[in-house]
This record gives C-alpha cells, structure tokens and sequence, in this order.
C-alpha cells in the first residue's frame, strides 16, 4: 500500500495524486489517498471531483483522528503523527525532503519496491505520469459540470483558454502582465476572426479591462474568486475544468493551475511571459 498526503491548491493536489497513481501502478500498489480540507483547499473531493472509478485507488476524507495520526509531523502538531507513523509504514517521505523536489533524480521505483507500507505527503509532481492518466483520473463533480456547460454552451469553434493569475502569485504578477496576454489574444483574433475566450482569473479588474477591449469575444465568470467559500471554491474548479475544453491556453507563468487543466484533454498550452 503507497499513502498519499496530496498538498496545496487544486492542482497541486491533482499532480500529485497522477504521480502517485503511477508510481503505485509501475510498483504492484494500492493507492490509498488521505484528503485534508486545509488553508490551501478547504473543501472535500466529492465536492468538487467525482470519486475514482479505478479498484486500485481508494480515498477518505481526513478526520480528526486522521490529523493526529497521518497529517505532516510538524511543529503546529508537536510532531506527535511521527510518532504514530513510525510503526504505521516502513518507508516516509515528507515535504520538504530534497527527494521530493522537482528535478529530482530519486529512484521512487526502487524506494516504493522496497517498502510493504510506504508514505508520501508532497504537492510535487514527483514521478512521471503519462499526461492521458489526467483525464482518465480526474472528473467534476455534478454541481461543477453544471457550471461548466454554462461556459461551453457559448464556445465556438475556436475558444481560446486565458488564465491570468494574481493576488498570491507575485512571479506570474511580474513575468505575465496583463499587456502580454492582450497582444497574444489580438494575435489569435487576428488568426481566426471567430475566436472567443474563456478568461479564468482572480484580479476582477484584470478581467473588467478584457471586457472592454475585447466585448463580447469574452466568457467568463461573473462571480468574484473567493477561495474560502465552497461556492467560490467550486467556481475555481469549473473555471479549472472550462479551460481544459478550450482549443489552447494561454497561462500565467508559475502557475500550474492552467497547466495541468491543459493535460485534462492534452491540449497546447503556453506560458505568458
């Protein structure tokens, strides 16, 4: 049995849980997928995701129990679930151990082949996973499919995703500025007359300032980002899953949000920048 911590925003978590799944496949696993509602998401899965439909992987939803026995060792926990999971798995892995860090070159096979009972807590994607195991892995839930036919009902043969990231992510701020995602839609306008645009984002200016200058070409949201709310929460992932179905997307750099939403349907994806 391989026991994953998936960590962070949505598709942090989502990355980590593909990686997982192939490393537990390449080494004769089972998955067994913890899920915390914490400051980086605070909802449950089946809130915003369908429940897995492979036999191999399991998921719960973190108790309080679960908290003092699974979570991270940490200082906010007096690392008492070290203490715990000690005797629980053979082998551990914890964010922010160098093995787990992207560019790695840590054998996971061997390590994962050596162990009965093996642990990972990480927001990394710390194993290679073929980009169709996203789609095959990861469906919305229904309330979040709803929204998303409210988007795609209005898409043409060519919408283009544009995901602009602000607010928390200072390096998309400074390396993707707004100017940048503006001539790359003039250019896809330029190209095919028929585009429209699927605009995911959390600066409400930033989407007010598309608006007038590209009116009616336009679809997005019209509910505020509001990552501590279920319904703004849900928001994010129809805005997540919209873009997936979008021709290409053009994203904010340092940001994997818009990147790993291009691997649900393997379409092109660029980083503005």
């Amino acid at each position: 049995m391989l026991t994953l911590i998936p960590i962070g925003g949505l598709a942090n978590r989502l990355r980590t849980i593909a990686s997982a799944v192939a490393l537990a496949r390449q080494t004769h696993h089972d998955l067994f997928i913890i899920w915390y509602k914490d400051t980086g998401l605070n909802c449950r899965f089946d809130q915003l995701l369908q429940p897995f439909a492979q036999p191999d992987i399991q998921l719960k939803e973190a108790t309080l129990a679960d908290l003092l026995v699974y979570d991270r060792p940490r200082k906010k926990n007096l690392w008492i679930p070290g203490l715990f999971q000690r005797f629980l798995f053979d082998g551990r892995l914890y964010d922010p151990a160098p093995e787990l860090a992207p560019g790695s070159q840590f054998d996971f096979v061997r390590w994962a082949g050596n162990f009965r009972r093996a642990y990972l807590a990480t927001c990394y994607p710390f194993f290679p996973a073929a980009p169709a195991l996203y789609g095959q892995l990861f469906l919305p839930a229904p309330y979040v499919e709803e929204r998303i036919q409210t988007f795609t009902e209005r898409f043409s043969t060519h919408t283009v995703g544009v995901h602009i990231r602000r607010t928390d992510n200072a390096r998309a701020i400074a390396r993707s500025p707004l100017s940048l995602f503006i001539k790359e839609m003039e250019r896809e306008v330029e190209a095919h007359p028929d585009t429209l645009f699927f605009v995911a984002s959390d600066s409400e200016q930033d989407k007010q300032a598309l608006k007038e200058r590209f009116g009616s070409r336009i679809i997005t949201s019209d509910r505020p980002a509001d990552r501590n709310s279920l319904q703004g929460m849900q928001e994010g992932a129809a805005d997540f899953f919209t873009l997936s179905r979008t021709c290409k997307i053009l994203g904010s750099c340092y940001s994997s949000f818009s990147e790993i939403s291009a691997l649900i349907h393997q379409i092109p994806y660029h980083s503005t920048q």
